[in-house]
């Protein structure tokens, strides 16, 4: 069965030239519904900004991991902010809400890398080097351009 649910996961992501638009959907959904009055209990709050993050990652796998909290931050300034517009206060206890919903969203991706990194499994960094290295290598001349070269 998970076999089955595995092999169906690449098909249930978008494709990358649907990451701006459906971030920008997703961003906007998020900040309208923040600043109705349906997001006043602070567990709905929490949860809103919970799923609007899960539901990007779960969206668009292929984010960086910082990107999607630092687009978070935003919508977090944005929903405390427009409310400034009509007179009314800013709200440090919804910031804090928002916040731990966004980082209650967050922190496993951040613990899987650093369990990672514990392990040692430095794939990026290694890549680079192997890159590097591969650059660093002279290479022979090709035999059929050394004929055409002293012709």
């Amino acid at each position: 069965m998970i076999d089955r649910l595995v092999r169906q996961l690449p098909s249930a992501v978008l494709p990358r030239r649907l990451y701006p638009l459906v971030s920008v959907l997703i961003g906007a959904a998020t900040l309208a519904l923040s600043l109705t009055s349906w997001t006043t209990e602070p567990p709905l709050r929490l949860a809103l900004f919970y799923l609007s993050v899960a539901v990007t990652y779960a969206l668009m796998p292929m984010t960086r991991r910082g990107d999607v909290p630092l687009v978070a931050a935003w919508v977090i300034l944005l929903s405390e902010l427009s409310p400034c517009a009509l007179g009314r206060l800013l709200s440090p206890a919804n910031v804090l809400i928002d916040t731990l919903g966004v980082a209650m969203a967050v922190a496993p991706i951040y613990i899987a890398r650093l369990r990672q990194v514990r392990q040692g499994d430095l794939g990026a960094t290694q890549r680079r080097a192997m890159k590097r290295r591969a650059a660093d290598t002279p290479r022979e001349p090709d035999p059929g351009l050394a004929d055409l070269v002293s012709s």
